[in-house]
């Protein structure tokens, strides 16, 4: 699973630390646009309830494991709003980098055999 960190929290008269994160949906490359496909990148979008509202979970921090490199996919058009600052929340689809360390992409290579 891939998720967007918002919070780390830990509760009152606990030693456990909490996550406050939002959720995407994977797609493997295969299958998808040809830039996919043609760069091997996992396409994600993020996981949307019907009324719009993005998908959150509350997970123990142990549950994640390390941090991906996502690359903000703007499609023919960008949005003209979107800076350094603002590009990972008005952007709704991503390509997961693969290639950022090996760890990952070994991982991802096994997976999407």
């Amino acid at each position: 699973m891939v998720v967007q960190l918002w919070l780390v929290f830990r509760m009152l008269g606990t030693n456990q630390f909490l996550t406050y994160v939002q959720r995407f949906h994977v797609t493997p490359p295969a299958g998808h646009t040809t830039d996919a496909a043609a760069t091997g990148l996992h396409v994600l979008k993020r996981a949307m309830r019907n009324n719009g509202e993005r998908v959150g979970d509350v997970l123990p921090l142990s549950h994640i494991r390390c941090p991906v490199h996502l690359i903000p996919h703007f499609g023919k058009t960008a949005n003209p709003r979107l800076t350094t600052h603002t590009n990972y929340e008005l952007s709704s689809e991503f390509w997961l980098n693969r290639y950022w360390n090996k760890q990952i992409y070994y991982c991802l290579s096994l997976c999407s055999t």
